[in-house]
């Protein structure tokens, strides 16, 4: 009889140990969702960029603020979009020097 109710508990302890998992799984992943609601998140890429830019792309115009773009405070990180993603796509102007 006691190994009856200890199967039992054990049963039950285990049910609603997986209740939660259940009910989140019927949630889709949404990561993009959850990086534009986060706190202290990366700027958005508001420009077009090439399907194969990397950070010396990026830098063209960042490493030096070139046309007005922000300067980056970490020249040294060339993977950009493995943290920034792109937002609302806006046009951007380059800036001729004068000769």
């Amino acid at each position: 009889m006691r190994l009856l109710c200890r199967c039992s508990a054990v049963a039950l302890l285990l049910a609603l140990l997986a209740l939660p998992v259940v009910v989140c799984a019927d949630e889709p992943e949404n990561y993009e969702k959850d990086a534009q609601n986060a706190e202290n998140t990366p700027p958005r890429i508001s420009h077009a960029i090439k399907d194969t830019a990397d950070g010396t792309y990026c830098l063209e115009c960042h490493g030096t603020g070139l046309a007005g773009a922000p300067e980056t405070p970490h020249p040294e990180r060339l993977t950009c979009t493995g943290c920034h993603v792109l937002g609302e796509l806006k046009a951007v102007k380059k800036d001729k020097k004068k000769k």
